[in-house]
């Protein structure tokens, strides 16, 4: 038995539902444990794996985590698993502990992103903390992307020998049947455009992401209001999804009308095929799925130069980089995406063929199993 968990329902039935099911196809007896978050109750039906539920993200409540590290390990102990498999820095300490506490014998942590990065003083050096600590109780250990290995060992978290990166990285990779490429034309991007009321000759630019600051939204919306006044006669939209109204006017009131804030969005395909482009000037990543599809919709990207994104996107190759922080670098780049449509058309090509060499999500899944084979997890069915 192997278990993989993950607290958050939105990332196990996106990012680990994936791996699950394809380890049980292989023949590992593979089960999924997250957290029952009643309102996230639609995400955690549409789990179709074997899952179970368990209290094991960090509080801050010390009594809450002594209490979820003794129950965990109880039923630990009594499932005997052949290993564990735990997903994100906050979500894999209880799992981790309570896995060396039952003497679990192959503990693998799978990072997905260095969040130290992008804060300062305590809370920077806490997270770093806990990234240690993970990957001092893992018997193995997993990344997202070769430029977040290569600063995980530059930042002393863990050993250049314990630490590896399957591939190219992501977790899971992309479904390629999922982003067919005619979902995605010049045709489908019209439809979208007029199905969102959005006019057929404006420059769209997509952010997908929450509105903090450490995500870059506070330098996105001082750069688009840049590049509005310098473009001032173009037609132009910035559609920011999983960004409110609120989130806008909190940021710059009154919200421009350049901007329609989409809130929570259910299908966000629609709207990478009315964009043009598809940001994100983040302080830190792992490997952004956002990114990972705006790549496969064969859309340009325009993000920060950070480790994880670079992994990703070359600069003028796959997309194009900027500092973090630097508004003037992400107007230069914007505008530069504008004023160049053929170049917007060349990096999207070359980011679309970069997934299906790289991140097919069946080159991906074929790596974790072999993975397993070779750190002695065989198959049990």
């Amino acid at each position: 038995m192997i278990i993989h968990f993950i607290h958050y329902p939105v990332s196990a039935k996106r990012f680990v539902e994936p791996l699950v099911s394809a380890l049980n196809n292989a023949g590992f007896e593979t089960e999924l444990w997250l957290e029952n978050r009643t309102q996230l109750a639609d995400f955690i039906s549409a789990i179709n794996c074997p899952k179970q539920f368990a209290k094991f993200d960090v509080s801050l409540n010390p009594f809450a985590v002594i209490k979820n590290i003794f129950s965990l390990t109880r039923r630990l102990k009594a499932v005997k698993p052949a290993a564990i498999h735990a997903h994100q820095s906050r979500a894999s300490f209880i799992p981790l502990l309570s896995g060396r506490l039952a003497k679990v014998p192959i503990r693998i942590y799978h990072n997905h992103g260095t969040p130290y990065l992008g804060h300062k003083g305590i809370k920077k050096w806490g997270l770093w903390l806990l990234e240690f600590i993970n990957c001092f109780l893992a018997t193995h250990i997993l990344t997202v992307a070769p430029t977040i290995r290569d600063k995980m060992v530059e930042d002393k978290i863990v050993s250049d020998k314990k630490v590896l990166c399957l591939g190219c990285g992501s977790v899971c990779g992309i479904d390629l049947d999922e982003f067919k490429i005619e979902n995605f034309s010049d045709g489908a991007r019209n439809k979208a455009r007029q199905k969102l009321g959005i006019p057929e000759n404006a420059f769209a630019v997509l952010y997908v992401g929450r509105p903090f600051v450490r995500k870059g939204f506070n330098t996105l919306l001082k750069a688009w209001d840049i590049f509005c006044k310098k473009q001032s006669d173009a037609a132009k939209i910035l559609l920011t999804a999983g960004c409110d109204l609120s989130d806008i006017i909190n940021t710059q009131n009154p919200c421009p009308e350049t901007i329609i804030p989409l809130g929570y969005v259910t299908d966000i395909h629609q709207y990478y095929a009315a964009c043009n482009i598809v940001t994100l000037p983040s302080w830190h990543e792992g490997m952004p799925y956002s990114l990972l599809e705006a790549a496969a919709a064969k859309r340009v990207i325009a993000a920060s130069d950070i480790p994880g994104i670079d992994s990703l996107v070359k600069h003028n190759e796959t997309g194009l980089l900027a500092r973090p922080k630097s508004v003037e670098e992400f107007v230069k780049i914007i505008d530069l995406l504008f004023t160049q449509p053929q170049l917007q058309a060349e990096l999207a090509e070359n980011a679309r063929r970069n997934i299906e060499k790289y991140f097919d999500r069946k080159i991906c899944e074929k790596l974790l199993i072999d993975y397993y084979y070779d750190i002695g997890i065989e198959p049990e069915k």
